[in-house]
C-alpha cells in the first residue's frame, strides 16, 4: 500500500507531543511491512498497519501503540 506523506506527518505530530526531540520529517522508505522514517534528529520504524490506521481511524491507535513506536526511535547520536 502506498502511504501518503501527510499520514506520516500526522503520526509524527502525535509522537512529538510525547518527545519533541524526535525532530522533523525528512524522508521515508518502505521496508518489508514497515516504513523507515528519517527525521532531522534520527530515524524510526513505523509498522505499516499503524499508518493505515492513522489514515482510516486515528483514534483506534492506542497510547501504548504510540509509545511502542516511540520506543524504537534512534537518535543520530545513538548509531
Amino acid at each position: 500500500m502506498q502511504i501518503a506523506v501527510y499520514v506520516i506527518y500526522e503520526l509524527l505530530i502525535r509522537l512529538q507531543d510525547l518527545n519533541p526531540g524526535i525532530g522533523e520529517y525528512i524522508s521515508n522508505k518502505k521496508k518489508d511491512e514497515n516504513i523507515l522514517v528519517r527525521t532531522s534528529t534520527g530515524h524510526l520504524t513505523i509498522p505499516e498497519r499503524i499508518l493505515q490506521r492513522q489514515f482510516h481511524e486515528p483514534t483506534a491507535i492506542s497510547q501504548q501503540e504510540i509509545l511502542d513506536v516511540l520506543d524504537n526511535f534512534k537518535g543520530s547520536n545513538s548509531e
